[in-house]
Formats: C-alpha cells, structure tokens, sequence
C-alpha cells in the first residue's frame, strides 16, 4: 500500500508548477485533497487506498517544488517527501530521476486540476489520473471534466476511487 501512496503522491506534486507557468509567474503553495483516483489497471483491494489526507507543496529556493504527504501505515504516521523537477515541456514533470511523468490538466474550476502521470507499481507500467481540489467536497462540475477526460484516455469509469478525506497525522520525528 505504501507504493500505491507513493505513486499517487509522486505524481501530485506537479500541481503548483502547473499554476506557476500558467498563470504569467504567479507562484503559489497550499494544500489540495484528492477527491478522485482511476488506474489503467485493476488495482487489488488491499492495495488501494481507503483514505488519504490532503498534499501539501511548498516552493524550494531551485525553483522546484517540494510535495509531501502523510498517511497511517499500521497505526504510525509515516511521511512521504518528494521534489518536483521542472521540464521544458509546458505542464510535465518528473519525480524520482524521470521515473515518474506528469501531466497537469487545469480544469474550468477554480483550483481543481487533472493529474495524468505514468508510472510504475508492482514492477509494472500504470497510468493513473487524479481530481484535486481545495476541499474534502468534489465539486460536481470539475468531477464531470474528470469523467470526460478519463473517458477519453480509455479509463474505465468503475474503476473510480473516490477515497475518504482524513486529516494529516504528525510523524513522530517531526
């Protein structure tokens, strides 16, 4: 489960160089809540996530952005950091030395973005594609451009995972 957070998260963390080449430089942090998740692949039951608490970005002094995520693996906090490495394609981006590629799709709703990343889990090759808004709540109209666009990339709709919003945890070395 662990790499299945992993994967989301690495892929989420290109949403703020998203604003910040599309919105004539302006730079901004915050914190964004997973309300969708789809895979190309069926991902098994006790793989998938049952909650996730929110993303937090924070803009480094390279220019890069820094992503972190907290979840409870067998009831301790845990911690998963990552950095953002910019790319000159407009809206793409690799984490963990190219491993991991990113899209960034702004949607008609105000702070709410698609993630389209490529990746791998379980030693296979899997594309996901993520809704992030500001709040707990899917705002109806960004989740019907997320169907849309998830259609169009021949993702099965059922695969939807709309996971439960919990709060961050504190890791214990924090």
């Amino acid at each position: 489960m662990k790499v299945l957070f992993l994967t989301i998260a690495l892929s989420l963390f290109s949403i703020l160089q998203a604003e910040e080449s599309t919105s004539s430089g302006k730079v901004w942090e915050g914190t964004y809540h997973i309300n969708a998740v789809v895979a190309d692949k069926e991902i098994p039951e006790d793989k998938r996530p049952k909650s996730l608490a929110p993303i937090t970005f924070t803009l480094l002094n390279d220019g890069n952005l820094e992503a972190s995520l907290t979840f409870r693996n067998n009831g301790k906090c845990q911690e998963i950091k990552a950095k953002l490495e910019k790319t000159d394609i407009p809206n793409e981006f690799t984490v963990d030395e190219g491993r991991h590629h990113v899209s960034i799709i702004k949607t008609s709703v105000s702070d709410s973005w698609i993630l389209f990343s490529e990746s791998e889990f379980d030693g296979k090759q899997i594309k996901l594609a993520k809704l992030l808004g500001p709040d707990t709540e899917v705002n109806p109209e960004a989740l019907k451009e997320y169907q849309e666009f998830i259609k169009e990339k021949g993702f099965n709709e059922e695969r939807i995972i709309s996971p439960k919003q919990e709060e961050a945890c504190i890791p214990e070395h924090a």
